[in-house]
This record gives C-alpha cells, structure tokens and sequence, in this order.
C-alpha cells in the first residue's frame, strides 16, 4: 500500500449525500438494494431489525459524517496537492452543505495501522497547524478504492471510509502501526465527485452486491 497523492486530489462528496438525496434514480437504487439485503441473509441481516429493516437507515448511522467535537455535516471534501513538491501528504479543506469551507489544513503521513476501517491498512495523516482542539487534527483514511482511472474505464467512482478527531487517542487504543480503532462502526465516506448521478446509483448497488447499471433505468418500468 503506498500513498499516492493523485488518487485523493480533486473534490469528493459525502455518502450521507447520497442517502439523504430524493433523486428519483437514487431511490431506486436503495429500494432495490433494501430489497436485495432482505432477501439474502447476510452480517447485515443481524442489524437490519435495529434499523426498521431499512438498510439506508443503517447506513445513515454508520456514516455520519458529524463528531463529539464537530456538529456540523461534512458535505464534501476539497483536496490539492502541497506545494513545494511534497509527496507525503495533500492540502484539504473540510466543506459544509452548502460548499462553505469549515476548515483547511495541510495533513502529512505520519504512519501506518495495519487493520483500520473494513479491517484494511490505513494512513494516519496529522495536521500539525491545526490548533490542539480542533476536530480535524488527526484523520485515519482507507485508500481510495478502486483507483481513480477505473470510472473512466467502465468500473465504479472512487470511495473511501475515514475517521477523524483532535488527537489520536480518540480515535486508535494503542499506538503505532498496531493500534486498533475504538469505534469500529463509523465510517464516513466520500465518493469521487467525478461520478456522474449514474456512478453514484453504481456505488449503492455495488455495496449491496447488485450489478452495476449500464445505463439509467426506465422508471416507469
């Protein structure tokens, strides 16, 4: 696993955006993957009663993208690379709903942990400029899966889970590359803001082991 700083540069959304949105075309996609979860029994089947039997309940809680210490929704992410031709890290800016910029820092990698989020590898990334208390000082990120080019040639838009917090400890019991997450149940996500309306149907339904759509369906069929 190696970080690359052009896989994360660009603008990403946030999955709540996608669960929260009255598109037509993404209801449909999550009726069809409710349907698809109560169907076939699943770690999810476990879970569904607690939520209504509505998987986009269940993923609303598990994405939430606010915090303890941050009440406002995060609505999207904005992300350059550092200057001066730094390779270990990126510039970005934190955007609320209505694409004001909450915050922006320039986050390093400062390590490894060996099983995150999903229980895969992830960045620790620190922004040491960021004040003591500020909620965006530490934040754990997956890679962006699949990589950026895969929309272009036919696959999904990139995704990612992440956590976040002031410090490490709020986040991580034990410390290095060994240390293990406290809340195994979060994960916030932003998706690639490449993806068009049709990408982002593709990303509910992949998550639900539905095949991709081709193309938008008729939805009077």
């Amino acid at each position: 696993m190696t970080f690359t700083v052009t896989e994360w540069a660009g603008d990403w959304i946030s999955f709540e955006r996608l669960i929260d949105s009255d598109d037509p075309y993404l209801e449909r996609a999550w009726r069809e993957a409710d349907a698809a979860m109560r169907a076939n029994r699943s770690a999810f089947s476990i879970m569904l009663p607690f939520f209504g039997f509505s998987i986009r309940r269940f993923w609303r809680w598990a994405c939430r993208t606010r915090s303890r210490d941050n009440r406002v929704p995060i609505a999207g992410w904005h992300i350059e690379p550092l200057v001066f031709g730094d390779q270990d890290g990126f510039a970005l800016s934190w955007l609320s709903t209505d694409a004001t910029v909450i915050a922006t820092f320039a986050y390093h990698l400062d390590h490894m942990l060996a099983k995150g989020l999903e229980g895969k590898p992830c960045y620790v990334f620190r922004a040491d400029a960021a004040p003591a208390d500020s909620p965006f000082r530490v934040l754990v990120s997956m890679d962006p899966m699949p990589e950026r080019a895969a929309l272009a040639d036919g696959g999904l838009a990139s995704h990612l889970h992440f956590q976040y917090a002031s410090s490490e400890d709020k986040l991580l019991k034990g410390t290095g590359e060994q240390a293990k997450l406290r809340n195994r149940m979060w994960y916030p996500t932003m998706c690639s803001a490449e993806g068009d309306l049709l990408a982002q149907c593709n990303i509910v339904r992949a998550l639900h082991k539905l095949p991709a759509w081709p193309s938008l369906p008729d939805l009077a069929s």
